[in-house]
């Protein structure tokens, strides 16, 4: 990997906190439904951050989706073959792009955000 700043471990462990993935969180229920921007029914699904991990990884650095299933910590290929299909463009430039997003969104939903 080139870029020595991107922490993927950190970057998995924020993803895969299912809690505020979940649709039944305060925080989002809070909101009402007309306010919610489409970026923020997005951002709410876990499938568009394994995408955009996985558009990087397949275009930059050349992995397949069995190697995104393993870098990504998902049990199935497929699962990562749906989500680039679901999100089939890329909206992030590099991993610490989709890293700095990801704790971003992360933070406004009132997740505790770890290092």
């Amino acid at each position: 990997m080139t870029n020595n700043q991107f922490d993927l471990e950190s970057a998995l462990a924020k993803l895969h906190e299912e809690d505020w993935l979940h649709p039944d969180q305060a925080a989002l229920q809070d909101m009402p439904m007309e306010q919610e921007t489409e970026i923020d029914k997005k951002y709410q699904q876990k499938s568009y951050w394994i995408a955009q991990f996985s558009h990087l990884l397949m275009d930059q650095y050349q992995q397949s989706s069995h190697a995104c299933a393993r870098i990504l910590k998902s049990t199935n290929h497929k699962y990562v073959a749906r989500a680039v299909t679901r999100f089939p463009s890329k909206d992030f430039q590099t991993l610490v792009e989709v890293h700095d997003e990801l704790t971003g969104y992360a933070k406004t939903q009132g997740v505790n955000v770890h290092g």
